[in-house]
């Protein structure tokens, strides 16, 4: 549109002057009228472009973005209004002039045509519905032609103003047919303006009933658009059923609210089809048909996206309700099997109990392997909710899932340990059982041996044979001595660990059965051999009977001797007790057979004819043997009773200490980490040192245990020797490691006060210095720096020293704060005044060791957070002050260089640079100036020879600067960059015509204020094309004279600001 607007003025403007003779005015006329229809079919576009623009500023909702719109909008109308009344003027100038050659007839004609063509076009518009689209672009076409009929008004007073005055010199019929005429024109006038008015008003009715139809639908479209909106944002599903169930039921609310639309969706919808059955043909695709079309296509969507949000949400809550109860129920189940697990009895020790709890444990056992489907189903259906519930319900899903599988996995260890443990508990029922069965079975065996073989013969042989037979029974008795013990001894052991009141009862029953029925065993054993050695007496065997009895008295008495050890540990003087009782029985049962044997030898003497001094001496042997079995049976009973005594007190003894030891043990591991505060970390002392007074008092009752196992292990039975000296080691073992632990814990209880109490000295002398540092730092910096280089060295000096000083107690206050975590790393010694700057400032940058920051949570101590604070406050004081001294020295040195700056020497330093680098001083100034006007400011320049990495400093920059700017006006533009850097300046200035054209075009356009400046471009040689924007304005072929260019340069005027160039 600016390309045929500009196109269109000039063609306007290359028009030939209104001519002077009557056929030069109607051609000039015929070419108006083409020049109009064209005009009008662009004057269609222009308002079609109006009308799109006015949509988009009321989109747009950045002010930018509107000025955007607008400023081109604001220019194009006025450049259309400004070709408007251009050609008005051409218009009326040629009517004029027509009326001028006399030709008023000709004009009334011209307008008379005009006039019936216009009302034949307005007769011929036909009402349009529909489409505001449409409409608007009629009502754009009916602006155009009342806006003509508009710029015709003068033409109609001019010829009226003309028809009058000849009617005043006019007469007759010639007046009378002008003057109808005349009125015909008025009347044709005035209908053409009332019609335009008419069609205008019918216009603007019909879009504004058009544009509230699209705007309800508009509005409605807005509505599900917001619907969709939330639809489309909407939350993750809810993982809990009641989330699920509130999410559902806010949806049911929007659900409820677009079923509420749909008798308004169903009237927008009909009356959208009647207005496109009402529709010309032309309008097929319009506005109207788009908005319906979209209308559907919308509802649609939004109802189906309705539909799936609530199926979705149904299916959540659905799933999320299933999960709940399984999970539930699960947990309902999980209490269930841990109250199940806490209330069972521990494992029986009797094999037909714990076969019974065995049976039992595997049905639950079963029953938690039936569970494991379960709980990986409950996993799987968590996390699928935890994709796709929201982050709350996760959160919430995942810790339910993680405790459900806590407990899942301890129910499960509980019933793994609980069949170990029922499974050991059979292992030694079973054994002990099977010993018990085997020796029971045994014993009933050998009992009914001794009851079927009661007949006794009176043959001495047969006797004989009987007594041999029976004292291999009783060898094989003997042997089964080490089995009952064994059985006894495991029936004992299992009957202290029993935990069930039942368990020791039928285990004290088991002991007592199988201790009678050894006991019956023994007795009619003895009772069996008494009456074989009875009827062997009696029946005339005097010699073997007597015989038989000495033997077994030689046989026993070795196991009475005194010299035999009977002391051990409580079960073995237990079991040596039980087998002594049974020697006794057996040596009662004996004592009527010694007796008889003593009577018959006595009657044998008396009435004997022959020698019986062998006799005598038998008895005599007889008598000897049994009184020293007798005695030493009593003797071995109170051996036995005070090995049983001394076993009694070892064993409490032993247990007693080990309980303590346990205890001690226990107390020592868990300590915890010690104490800050030096008042708790000497109570722990005071406390500690009380426990080590007990450990020494504990020393006399580990001595004396000692003691007691050795003076037992002096006189111990063979098989327990190695068990007494078992507990013997153990005791002293677990002494000495609890005696070694409660020294360590003293020494670290005395190292952590010592430490504490030096690191408290130290924290107070570390206080005191950071004060005086402190102090010192802040009169220091509130002294005036000094303006003598040597003295900014010396206060330098100072200072590094002072910073060496601090790095050398870093280490002391990371030991205070306990972080240890960065070593202090020492800067180099050597003086900061040797160093150039950039040395200075990677020193200033690398000296300061990081400070670690101690939180309240590291430490409670209000002193350590104190110089923690206040070390770093000191670090950053010190710093500050070193970058201030550098700065300071850095502002003299540069100002003792720039007294003596000589811009000649600079100057000829930066063209050998330029060259060095091999860039040209224009590329440069062009590189600066980004808007391209031809100067730049002082900061510009500045910040560009700064950023080109020449070597210079700011306050050169500034003197060169002020150089650089000649006029003072703050800006340097291209003659007085290279002015100051050419010193001849003869030597660059323009020689030829051309160089002479270039720069003063360059000039002109320079001083061109605009917002928009002129822009300038040299199409070939002395010519050049000059523009406005993207449109090319004219071209100039310069002259071969140079006066003649720069007259017509400088008469040129810029279009956009006014300005002369």
């Amino acid at each position: 549109m600016f390309d045929w607007l500009d196109n269109a003025v000039i063609k306007l403007c290359n028009m030939s002057p209104v001519g002077t003779d009557l056929n030069t005015v109607k051609e000039q006329m015929n070419e108006m009228k083409e020049f109009k229809m064209e005009v009008y079919q662009q004057q269609i576009e222009m308002e079609k472009l109006n009308h799109q623009g006015e949509l988009m500023l009321k989109k747009a909702t950045d002010e930018t973005d509107r000025d955007i719109i607008k400023e081109p909008l604001t220019e194009l109308k006025h450049l259309w209004e400004n070709l408007g009344e251009k050609i008005a003027h051409r218009q009326h100038k040629l009517e004029a002039a027509l009326l001028a050659l006399g030709q008023f007839q000709h004009a009334l004609a011209e307008l008379m045509a005009w006039l019936t063509h216009t009302e034949e076009l307005l007769d011929a518009q036909k009402p349009i519905n529909g489409d505001p689209k449409v409409i608007e672009v009629e009502l754009a076409k009916h602006h155009v032609l009342k806006n003509d009929v508009l710029a015709h008004q003068a033409t109609v007073e001019t010829v009226n103003r003309a028809g009058n005055e000849l009617l005043e010199s006019s007469a007759g019929d010639d007046a009378s047919s002008l003057r109808n005429r005349l009125e015909g024109l008025n009347a044709c006038w005035e209908a053409v303006l009332q019609k335009t008015e008419e069609r205008e008003q019918q216009l603007q009715s019909t879009l504004q009933q058009a544009q509230g139809f699209h705007g309800e639908i508009e509005d409605f479209l807005l509505w599900l658009t917001r619907m969709e909106s939330q639809l489309s944002a909407s939350k993750p599903t809810g993982g809990l059923p009641e989330t699920a169930r509130e999410q559902l039921n806010a949806h049911m609310e929007l659900y409820g609210q677009l079923k509420a639309q749909e008798d308004v969706y169903s009237q927008l919808l009909a009356k959208g089809r009647l207005m496109l059955l009402n529709r010309d043909d032309s309008s097929a695709g319009s506005k109207t048909e788009q908005s319906v079309a979209l209308l559907e296509q919308k509802w649609c969507l939004v109802s189906t996206k309705m539909e799936e949000r609530k199926a979705k949400l149904e299916e959540a809550l659905a799933l999320a309700t299933d999960f709940q109860n399984s999970l539930q129920d699960f947990i309902n189940w999980l209490t269930l099997a841990e109250q199940s697990l806490n209330i069972v009895p521990p494992p029986s020790l009797i094999l037909n109990a714990v076969l019974a709890q065995i049976d039992e444990h595997k049905v639950f056992a079963n029953e938690v392997n039936a569970h494991r489907d379960r709980i990986i189903e409950l996993d799987q259906t968590g996390n699928q909710l935890k994709f796709l519930s929201q982050k709350q319900d996760v959160v919430l899903i995942k810790n339910l899932l993680v405790s459900v599988q806590s407990r899942w996995e301890k129910v499960v260890q509980r019933s793994v340990e609980r069949g170990r443990a029922l499974d050991d508990a059979r292992k030694r029922a079973k054994q002990f059982h099977e010993a018990w069965k085997k020796l029971i079975d045994w014993l009933e065996d050998a009992e009914n041996h001794l009851d079927s073989e009661l007949e006794i013969s009176n043959d001495p042989d047969k006797i004989k044979l009987q007594l041999s037979k029976h004292k291999e029974f009783q060898k094989t008795l003997g042997g089964k001595q080490p089995v009952y013990d064994t059985t006894i001894r495991t029936g004992r052991a299992l009957k202290e660990k029993a935990l069930l009141p039942d368990d020791t009862q039928k285990l004290d029953n088991l002991l007592g059965e199988v201790r009678d029925k050894w006991d019956t065993v023994c007795g009619k054993s003895v009772e069996r051999q008494h009456k074989l050695e009875e009827a062997l007496l009696f029946s005339g065997q005097f010699m073997d009977a007597l015989q038989a009895l000495v033997d077994w008295l030689y046989k026993v008495e070795p196991q009475l001797a005194e010299d035999q050890p009977v002391h051990g540990d409580l079960d073995l003087v237990m079991n040596l007790m039980d087998a002594h009782k049974v020697f006794q029985k057996e040596l009662g049962k004996r004592t009527g057979t010694v007796q008889v044997l003593k009577r018959s030898g006595r009657e044998l003497i008396e009435n004997s004819r022959d020698d019986t001094t062998w006799v005598k001496v038998q008895l005599q042997e007889l008598s000897n043997r049994w009184d020293t079995v007798c005695k030493l049976s009593v003797s071995k009973q109170s051996r036995l009773e005070q090995a049983l005594k001394q076993a009694e007190e070892f064993r409490t003894a032993v247990h007693m200490l080990l309980e303590w030891l346990s205890e001690a043990e226990q107390s020592l591991r868990f300590r915890g980490a010690l104490p800050d505060d030096a008042e708790a970390l000497q109570s722990l002392i005071d406390v500690h040192k009380e426990f080590m007074k007990k450990v020494e008092e504990k020393r006399v009752d580990v001595n004396a245990a000692v003691g007691m196992g050795e003076v037992i292990l002096s006189a111990c039975h063979p098989d327990c020797i190695t068990t007494i000296k078992h507990w013997i080691t153990i005791i002293r073992a677990r002494f000495e490691e609890v005696l070694t632990w409660a020294k360590q814990h003293q020494q670290r209880l005395e190292a952590a006060l010592s430490e504490l109490v030096a690191n408290a000295e130290l924290l107070e002398e570390l206080l005191a210095w950071i004060q005086w540092a402190e102090t010192t730092l802040i009169q220091r910096d509130q002294e005036p720096a000094p303006q003598n280089i040597d003295q900014v060295k010396a206060l330098i000096a100072e200072h590094q020293s002072f910073m060496e000083e601090m790095t050398r107690k870093q280490p002391d206050v990371d030991r205070v704060t306990k972080t240890y975590k960065r070593k202090a790393t020492e800067p180099p010694h050597g003086a900061l005044i040797d160093k150039s700057r950039s040395n200075r400032k990677s020193l200033t940058q690398a000296a300061p060791p990081t400070m670690p920051i101690i939180s309240q949570s590291e430490t409670k101590n209000p002193r350590i957070n104190q110089l923690s604070a206040r070390w770093q406050q000191v670090w950053l004081l010190a710093l500050e002050r070193q970058r201030k001294l550098n700065d300071a020295l850095d502002r003299l040195e540069e100002l003792k260089e720039f007294a003596n700056f000589d811009f000649d020497v600079w100057r000829k330093k930066y063209m050998r640079w330029m060259n060095h680098k091999k860039s040209r001083v224009m590329d440069f100034f062009r590189r600066i100036d980004k808007d391209q006007d031809g100067k730049i400011t002082r900061q510009e320049f500045i910040d560009g020879i700064l950023a080109s990495k020449f070597p210079t400093t700011k306050l050169e920059m500034t003197a060169v600067a002020d150089i650089f700017d000649r006029d003072g006006d703050g800006y340097i533009d291209y003659y007085e960059f290279v002015a100051a850097l050419h010193p001849n300046k003869d030597a660059y200035r323009p020689t030829t015509d051309a160089d002479k054209i270039e720069d003063e075009v360059t000039r002109q356009v320079a001083q061109c204020k605009c917002a928009k400046r002129f822009q300038v471009e040299q199409i070939g040689e002395n010519k050049y094309r000059f523009f406005l924007g993207n449109q090319v304005q004219f071209a100039l072929r310069c002259s071969h004279f140079l006066l003649v260019v720069v007259a017509r340069v400088s008469m040129v005027l810029c279009p956009l600001g006014g300005c002369n160039l």
